[in-house]
């Protein structure tokens, strides 16, 4: 199932998502619950106002059906956020942007996104529970204050106002940011006292994220030299990346399954590939397509599907982007 609109806040996600499916919305003060028709999926959303622009989103949903959520951002307070997801899996596309995004069990990320428009993939039948803090970027420098040196430049740029593309960063949870997490999923009270316990774990996610900053400041300034077993690592996890490309590992779990840390296994991948990990992966994915349209045997979507997208538009947007015309142009042509 795929539900697209065009949404300016959260309220609005709300509202559109409940007309296109049917789900109920239960509504508070300061809280707002979207309870899903069992058809759809197992779970909910909930949408939590700490402060103004400050808001908690958190799924807890196991969808039916493959189910693609497909909008267009058109203001700041929804484009920014820190999320920690628990459990499951989905993968984002913004359209004209190359890389995809992930979510994955046991990782978080911060994502930035400005006036784009783009689509999550969710895949039938798995549970995905996931802990989003969104804020608006000026919101962040507030609590950062003097740690703004340890934080990249794209974020700097991101909290002043003078970034106006799409920013992402992944990173393996800690025990204190699942803890955490788990904690907001298991508030125990209710009314302002819930509020306001729900608001310093907000705070708590901010501070672990502003402290992993720092570590990774500090792994940066560190010279890395390769070692030959460690080149033969960065080759195998290129292998074992081609080899799934249709349900690809997590960086987290390719860094396991080859024995490196991710910032060596990044480092490596543009080091002796010239590209990002998933970027290799995207220019993989766009190849096998090429070869399957170059066949005439299967339609769009079924080579949508045959190299691992659940959208047939996701695919023609990434298709297009990579090599300037359309699927169903380049078939015609070969």
């Amino acid at each position: 199932m795929k539900v697209s609109f065009s949404v300016s806040d959260l309220n609005e996600l709300f509202a559109e998502v409940s007309q296109q499916t049917g789900s109920a919305i239960i509504a508070g003060k300061y809280e707002q619950i979207l309870k899903f028709p069992s058809l759809i999926a197992d779970g909910w959303m909930r949408k939590i106002q700490l402060r103004p622009g400050l808001e908690l989103m958190v799924h807890d949903l196991k969808f039916q059906d493959n189910f693609i959520l497909e909008a267009e951002y058109n203001e700041l307070n929804i484009a920014f956020g820190i999320g920690f997801c628990l459990t499951g899996s989905a993968r984002g596309k913004l359209y004209g942007v190359e890389e995809e995004f992930y979510l994955n069990s046991g990782e978080g990320s911060l994502g930035f996104a400005l006036q784009q428009k783009g689509n999550m993939e969710f895949q039938e039948r798995q549970r995905i529970t996931v802990v989003d803090l969104i804020m608006e970027p000026m919101m962040l420098n507030n609590f950062i204050d003097s740690e703004e040196m340890h934080i990249p430049i794209q974020l700097q740029q991101i909290i002043n106002g003078n970034f106006n593309s799409f920013y992402t960063q992944n990173f393996q949870m800690n025990s204190l940011m699942k803890m955490t997490a788990k904690q907001i999923l298991n508030c125990p009270y209710q009314g302002l006292t819930r509020r306001l316990y729900l608001e310093s774990k907000g705070i708590e996610i901010i501070a672990y994220y502003t402290e992993l900053l720092s570590q990774q400041r500090a792994s940066l300034q560190q010279k890395i030299n390769f070692r030959t077993d460690e080149i033969s690592r960065i080759y195998y996890a290129k292998e074992i990346l081609f080899k799934n490309f249709k349900n690809p590992p997590s960086l987290i779990e390719l860094s396991k399954l080859v024995g490196l840390n991710d910032y060596k296994l990044k480092a490596g991948f543009r080091q002796y590939f010239g590209n990002t990990v998933f970027g290799c992966l995207h220019d993989y994915r766009m190849e096998e397509a090429k070869k399957l349209l170059e066949t005439k045997k299967l339609n769009i979507n079924q080579v949508a599907r045959s190299v691992g997208y659940a959208s047939e538009t996701s695919f023609s947007s990434a298709f297009r982007k990579k090599f300037g015309v359309s699927p169903s142009v380049y078939r015609a042509c070969y």
